[in-house]
């Protein structure tokens, strides 16, 4: 495993490893194109069973303004 060490500019060393593994994956990323699918629709929220939640999820969500207050 590579280690990476700041230099005293704050920059990491390894920097050039960094810029070929990018350049790699640029050129590796059209072998794993996806091909183009319909999006499943939706589940109707009646047919979702057995979802538990936790009570501090719930008291979570409940006090932010967008969903509870």
């Amino acid at each position: 495993m590579m280690q990476y060490t700041a230099n005293r500019r704050g920059r990491e060393a390894g920097t050039s490893e960094l810029a070929q593994l990018l350049g790699d994956c640029a050129r590796m990323a059209p072998h794993w194109a996806v091909p183009a699918e319909p999006a499943p629709a939706p589940a109707a929220p009646s047919q979702i069973h057995g979802v538990r939640v936790p009570a501090a999820s719930v008291r979570m969500i409940a006090g932010t303004a967008q969903y509870g207050d």
